[in-house]
């Protein structure tokens, strides 16, 4: 069992699944674990699961950077932690890359008396070199995204950690709120293909921890989309898109409003789909939304 290993012995493997990487990380993290047998040896060893495209990876950070990450006060529930809990289930999606990525959602409290504070994990899967030309595919974490969105500190600090190219790496990689917009809706016009209820995996992929449809299954996620209300979500065929450029100003702030004006077969007037997102961890996800007929 995986709660046996000692914390030096904590890797990354294939064999292990998603949530045992998460349980290897969360064990790393506890605070019991962070400074000992050495100074920031948690740190050290919770970086070891981290995939090449985590924002710490890409800035290149060290133990020390990444502790100073996690304790800021709306990030340090993933080292205060002295319980946990996983929330529904793990959402699996291969992205347009190829790329298989893994969504879980997990809640974690200091004490038994503490609010809940709600984070959710992204893993994906990193083919590794084992030798004699064997690579082997293996979870390994890409971002956690915390119930609270990025403060505009947070961003200067990934902004002021450069990378080759003169940009951050999570600047380089970051997708424009319109993007992820864009996305979920052609996701959700196509609910069905390539694959059963691949819009509603598409969809709860890109919700907050904020959201609760992001601890949603895809099968009870759809089931909302029945409610007349939503189905214009599915049903529309025709779409007026202002396609504002990403704006600067949005990615300091950590919040946009995304607007998309659309009409069912048969509608006289469009219908106003309005989308409020957050940046969590360098990544845009969508926090809310609102139609207006």
């Amino acid at each position: 069992m995986l709660e046996k290993v000692p914390l030096e012995a904590l890797n990354p493997t294939p064999v292990l699944e998603v949530r045992e990487v998460i349980s290897a990380v969360m064990a790393a993290l506890h605070r019991s674990n962070q400074d000992s047998p050495k100074e920031l040896y948690g740190f050290e060893v919770a970086m070891r699961f981290l995939a090449p495209t985590h924002a710490a990876k890409l800035r290149r950070a060290k133990p020390g950077g990444f502790a100073r990450y996690l304790r800021q006060p709306h990030k340090i529930g993933q080292i205060d932690w002295g319980e946990y809990r996983y929330e529904g289930d793990t959402v699996y999606l291969t992205s347009d890359a190829g790329v298989a990525e893994a969504y879980q959602m997990c809640s974690m409290r200091p004490s038994p008396s503490s609010k809940w504070m709600s984070t959710r994990w992204k893993l994906v899967q990193v083919e590794t070199d084992y030798g004699e030309t064997v690579t082997r595919p293996q979870w390994m974490v890409e971002a956690v995204y915390s119930g609270e969105p990025d403060t505009p500190e947070d961003i200067e600090f990934l902004r002021t950690h450069q990378v080759e190219g003169g940009r951050s790496g999570t600047e380089a990689a970051v997708e424009s709120p319109r993007r992820v917009v864009m996305d979920v809706m052609s996701a959700l016009r196509n609910m069905n293909e390539p694959y059963a209820l691949h819009g509603a995996v598409v969809a709860t992929r890109y919700c907050s921890p904020r959201n609760r449809a992001s601890e949603l299954s895809p099968e009870v996620f759809a089931k909302y989309l029945d409610d007349p209300w939503y189905s214009i979500l599915t049903e529309w065929v025709e779409m007026e898109d202002d396609d504002d450029e990403f704006m600067l100003d949005d990615y300091l702030r950590g919040s946009a409003e995304v607007e998309v004006l659309v009409k069912r077969d048969g509608d006289e007037e469009f219908t106003m789909v309005s989308w409020d997102l957050s940046l969590f961890d360098g990544q845009w996800l969508i926090n809310s939304l609102n139609i207006i007929s």
